[in-house]
């Protein structure tokens, strides 16, 4: 069974800047990022659905659980792996990425669902209850300012992001095409 927001890796997807993109058209500092990626692509349905965003359909993480059958990286037997310690770099430019390891403890201990439920409060405005993305300032529907739950995305961080999320992008987009191309 699918549940909003769940991942392998242990990142909300609920709070996910391009499938909050896709549901909501709500921009922040990660789409702003995505420069030359086209609006139309920014959509997705969550790392365990058939609807993904590029640069999710080529993520190793996803295909490795996939392949082995488990439901989080965690249930792995070689978790944590080198894939997911390479990963778990891209905090240094993502930050939401560092909180993935620390979730999957508590997907562990607690289980899925209620590791949900604390995520969708803890990426919910204060003010009105609204989803928000890991990278929002403010909430859409209200107006409430959401700085000090956010993450932020500038300085360095926004310019390495533009520069590496629109060639991840275009990456991903040869992958895929290569991998139709074979037959895969």
């Amino acid at each position: 069974m699918t549940v909003y927001g769940d991942s392998y890796c242990g990142i909300y997807c609920g709070a996910c800047s391009v499938r909050r993109y896709g549901e909501t058209s709500s921009d922040d500092g990660f789409i702003a990022c995505c420069g030359s990626v086209p609006k139309k692509e920014l959509a997705c349905g969550g790392c365990k659905s058939n609807t993904l965003y590029t640069g999710c359909r080529i993520c190793g993480l996803r295909d490795c659980a996939l392949d082995k059958g488990v439901e989080h990286c965690i249930d792995c037997a070689d978790y944590p792996c080198k894939m997911y310690d390479k990963w778990q770099s891209a905090a240094k430019f993502l930050p939401h990425v560092h909180e993935a390891s620390l979730n999957l403890e508590v997907i562990k201990r607690d289980g899925t669902n209620t590791w949900v439920e604390a995520q969708n409060i803890r990426w919910s405005c204060p003010n009105c209850g609204a989803l928000f993305s890991w990278y929002a300032t403010v909430c859409d529907r209200c107006g409430h300012s959401l700085t000090a739950k956010a993450y932020t995305m500038a300085g360095l961080r926004k310019l390495i992001c533009r520069i590496v999320l629109p060639m991840v992008y275009k990456r991903a987009k040869r992958k895929i095409s290569h991998r139709e191309h074979k037959g895969e």
